[in-house]
Order: C-alpha cells, then structure tokens, then sequence
C-alpha cells in the first residue's frame, strides 16, 4: 500500500485555500473581487465536502482493524473497551482545545466591542452543542450583532456533524460481525444520503446548507474507500444485491423525472467529486506534485484545523479595528492585514495549542 499522507494534506491544503475564498468572498470582499469575478468563481462552500470525505476515509482506516470481529455486539464492544476511550481521549484533545481558544478570542473581542453582553450566553453554549451535533442548526442564530455578517465561530458547524460520527461509528461499525459486511454498510449509507435522503428532504423542506442530511454522504462513501484501500474481500448475497441493482435501477429512471434537476444532481455531484478527489490521493497519488505548490499545500494541510477554525474570527476583528464597512471599503490594505494576521495566528494556534495538545492525546 502507498503512503498516501501527503497527498491527502495536499487535498486538505487546496479545500483550505478554497474555503479562504468562500469566507473572503461572501464576508468581507475585496472590491476587485467583488467588480470583477463572477459570483460563482468567488465561492468555495463545496470544499466542506471534501474535508468529511478525508474524514471518514482516515477515521475509519485508524480503527478497522482495531474493533473485533465475531461474537456479539456486547462481546465486540466489551473486547475494544480500552481502544475506544483512546480513541474518544485522541478526538477530544484533537479537537477541543483549538475550539475553546477561538471561543476565547471571539470573548475577547465581544467583550471589547459589545455593550450588550447577550452574546455571553449563547457563546458558552456553543461547546454544548457542538458535542449534541446541533450547532450546525444554530450556527446563523448566534451573535446578532451589526458588525457581523456570520458569527466568527462560524467554522464550527462542520464539527457538530463531525462529533457525532466520531461518537457513533465505530459503535455503528461493531454492530455488523465482519470487516464485508462494515464495508457494505459505508457504502449503503453513503448512497442512502447521497440518493434518497439528501434530495427528498431538499425538495420537501428546501436546501439547507448546514443540514446533516446535506454534508453526511461524503463522510460514509470516504469510510467505504478505507475498505477498498485495505483490500477487503466484500461480499453481498444474491437477495441484497438484486435490491440494490433494483434501487440503482429506480434512481436512474425515476429520480430525474419527479425531481427538478437542480435538486437532484448538484448537490450529489459536489459529493461525488469531493470522495472521488480523495479516491485520487489515495490510489494515484503525486497531486500537486508541483515544485513550491506542492511543499505549500502540504504545509497548509497540516494546519488545515487552526486555518479553518480562526478565519472569520479574525476576519471581524481586522474588519472592525480597520474601521472597514464590509461589502463597500475592504480593499487591498485590509486583505493584506487580514492574510498577515491569519498567518501568525495560525502559526501559534497549530504550534502552541493543536499539535502539542493532539501529540498529548495520543500518549
């Protein structure tokens, strides 16, 4: 098997760089980017995808060959007892602590700027609900403050869904007896969103961009690469494989003709793309492999976290001590403060708290 780390920091790197334009884009423009790029060059929202495809290819490659096989579901979960609370004490000081320092610096600079302090409360709410897997609902409901297009703790949306895949699947996983029969699991529930779920809530209650139902196929069909990556030798039974040759069948035929289109496809192509992105890092391989591109977008990649975590935090914060209205005066000065600021922000965020708290973790 090739050692496929680089590339995937590679492909963490470039959904960054993308998410960098989203945020860019729609909270405080440049006027040039603003005058002069079509809106839909100026987004980046489908890079989520890409970063819950890396995840639930790498979670589930760490912890396959860790949760038994055989016996019961009791006797499966009493055998890995031990792995599971490393694995959940691993994900915790992953995660954790870059989260409550934004939390703190988005305290901070409320605390300077807000007379009002009903910010106070919900912001200590935040951890709460992340942990429940429901901050993804709340997150437009946060800081209804005028300075502040989106609340600076934003990025954390993707970590209420994120949780809770951390919390269940390798309890999922020890529900089925053998490694055939998890793979088959991955790739069922991956198309289950992906081809019922996902569009039939989209046309009955509306797209909804931080919806669980809208992100999660990714993050099973990148579980179910971890299986292929391994080689395991899948196995389905002549019953199972005729309903699912059945209901491929059915979507094909029928899908297209009782669905608008738009509701159907784009969202299932941003998906597919974004497992097949991580398909290509892992079985192929040497992406990017462009001398400075390369070595920039791996670098990038390992701080992908603390990048993503801080970006519209600080965002408010060089907007408002810039005395910039966003949408009208963010120019050039105020990009190159920002991209300044993002980086040593980064740089002691990935340096002081995630990699020694996450190496802390792993003893």
């Amino acid at each position: 098997m090739k050692n496929f780390l680089v590339d995937i920091q590679r492909l963490r790197g470039v959904a960054c760089l993308l998410v960098l334009l989203q945020h860019i884009a729609l909270i405080c423009p440049l006027v040039w980017l603003v005058m002069h790029v079509p809106p839909h060059f100026r987004v980046g929202s489908g890079a989520v995808h890409i970063f819950f495809a890396i995840s639930g290819f790498v979670i589930t490659l760490s912890i396959k060959d860790k949760l038994p096989t055989g016996g019961t579901f009791l006797e499966r979960v009493k055998g890995s007892g031990s792995f599971l609370g490393e694995f959940y004490v691993k994900r915790f000081f992953r995660i954790v602590p870059v989260m409550m320092f934004v939390l703190l610096l988005a305290a901070v600079f409320f605390g300077m700027t807000e007379s009002n302090t009903a910010w106070l409360s919900t912001l200590c709410r935040i951890p709460a609900e992340v942990f429940a897997g429901v901050y993804n609902y709340s997150v437009e409901k946060f800081v209804t403050v005028e300075k502040l297009h989106l609340s600076g703790t934003g990025p954390f949306w993707t970590l209420g869904l994120e949780m809770q895949f951390y919390l269940l699947w390798p309890l999922v996983l020890m529900m089925l007896p053998s490694h055939s029969d998890r793979a088959c699991l991955s790739l069922s529930l991956g198309l289950l969103f992906l081809l019922v779920i996902q569009p039939v809530c989209v046309l009955f209650f509306g797209y909804y961009y931080y919806a669980i139902y809208q992100n999660i196929s990714a993050i099973f069909l990148g579980a179910f690469l971890a299986y292929l990556y391994t080689g395991e030798k899948i196995k389905v039974n002549a019953f199972y494989s005729t309903i699912a040759m059945l209901f491929l069948i059915a979507t094909v035929w029928l899908y297209p003709n009782v669905m608008p289109l738009s509701v159907f496809y784009s969202q299932i192509v941003v998906s597919l793309a974004s497992v097949a992105a991580v398909a290509l890092a892992v079985f192929v391989g040497n992406s990017f492999a462009i001398p400075l591109v390369g070595q920039f977008l791996e670098y990038l990649g390992n701080r992908s976290y603390s990048f993503y975590a801080v970006q519209l935090v600080l965002a408010s914060v060089v907007v408002y001590f810039t005395q910039a209205d966003c949408y009208a005066d963010y120019g050039l000065k105020q990009f190159l403060i920002f991209i300044v600021v993002l980086y040593l922000t980064t740089e002691f965020v990935y340096n002081c708290i995630e990699k020694p708290l996450r190496n802390f973790g792993n003893k």
